[in-house]
């Protein structure tokens, strides 16, 4: 059936005035502090962009109080809670608060965590957050919390086994497939901790239960070692994964994997990057469909403070995959709107 003349005439016109609409949306600018509405730093480290009915959200932890980033169960509670701010353009952020706060007591009052990651469960009516707490390895859990809505509050759930020989996991994210069914990609530490053993630091992946609540445990590798801070996403057909090395508050270049499904075979691709990832460390991919771009979420740490890393500053940067080739590369772009489309034909 064709559709008549007129309504043809007005769904092209409304395309057209979408796209200039975000044509002329704001550009973000990489290399400077990035401020909320208020004019206060955004303060969303070890990040993640989710979107949910059209709206940004920017998940990530605190480190003020805590200027050298120590972290671990030795030194005390070092974080600050789940921060959360929203956003239809990605350049004018609103701070909505903490999301996810630290307990005051009990468990989870010591140690810290990160790599909070938000995905939403259509059966359930959930906001389902994965993220990591680490106490000193090789106790590091990923734990998850529920929320009704986006912005919180959530409420933890507890630590989950993972698809790992002694069933801990470090650096993580998730990933919502075209489906329907959720995955987590995460680092193991493997022996790290064992006497005789040394750390490999592997990339894995596990698909989740239905109400994404729990790891099926499937341990698929992506990475064999000396990665963490991973992320995933689907992009023309192949699934992308990206890992960072293991060089603690520094940039590290981007390693790169792709397959055919969520849990492999993988090919690795290398590196990605340059220049140590412009001098930070990945964190999270996002999905533009406005674009049909795939945008990183990076840490610059330390910049431009070397004496308090919750001032450093973040990168938002073009993941772009040649569909004949294959072949994925980030490019570094100082100043560009990632939700321009690109022009018709």
């Amino acid at each position: 059936m064709q559709m008549p003349q007129k309504l043809l005439s007005l769904s092209l016109s409304l395309v057209c005035l979408t796209q200039l609409a975000f044509a002329d949306s704001p550009a973000i600018t990489n290399g400077t502090d990035w401020k909320d509405t208020e004019g206060n730093p955004i303060v969303a480290h070890e990040g993640e962009l989710s979107r949910f009915n059209g709206v940004f959200y920017w998940y990530g932890s605190s480190y003020a109080n805590n200027p050298k980033g120590k972290f671990g169960i030795a030194v005390g509670p070092v974080w600050n809670g789940v921060l959360v701010y929203r956003s239809t353009d990605l350049k004018n952020w609103e701070y909505k608060g903490v999301c996810l706060p630290r307990p005051k007591k009990g468990w989870g009052k010591l140690g810290s965590t990160g790599r909070s990651h938000v995905i939403y469960n259509e059966k359930t009516k959930k906001y389902v957050m994965w993220y990591r707490w680490y106490l000193h390895v090789p106790a590091s859990f990923l734990m998850v919390a529920v929320a009704d809505h986006p912005e919180g509050p959530f409420t933890p759930l507890g630590p989950r086994e993972m698809g790992t020989p002694n069933g801990f996991a470090s650096d993580m994210n998730v990933f919502q497939d075209d489906d329907g069914k959720g995955y987590v990609i995460y680092c193991d530490h493997g022996g790290h901790g064992v006497e005789g053993q040394s750390a490999t630091y592997a990339i894995r992946i596990d698909s989740l239960s239905d109400d994404y609540l729990t790891s099926n445990k499937d341990g698929a590798v992506v990475f064999e070692k000396g990665c963490e801070a991973p992320a995933m996403i689907k992009h023309k057909g192949k699934y992308i994964a990206v890992a960072s090395g293991v060089h603690g508050w520094s940039g590290t270049e981007t390693k790169c994997a792709t397959a055919d499904a969520p849990l492999g075979a993988w090919k690795n691709q290398g590196h990605i990057s340059e220049k140590k990832t412009w001098s930070s460390q990945v964190t999270d991919l996002i999905y533009l469909k406005e674009s049909d771009t795939v945008m990183a979420l990076c840490d610059q740490w330390w910049t431009p403070d070397k004496n308090d890393i919750n001032k450093s500053r973040y990168l938002f940067l073009p993941l772009l995959l040649d569909p004949k080739t294959g072949k994925v590369k980030m490019e570094y772009r100082e100043k560009w709107n990632p939700l321009k489309p690109a022009k018709l034909n």
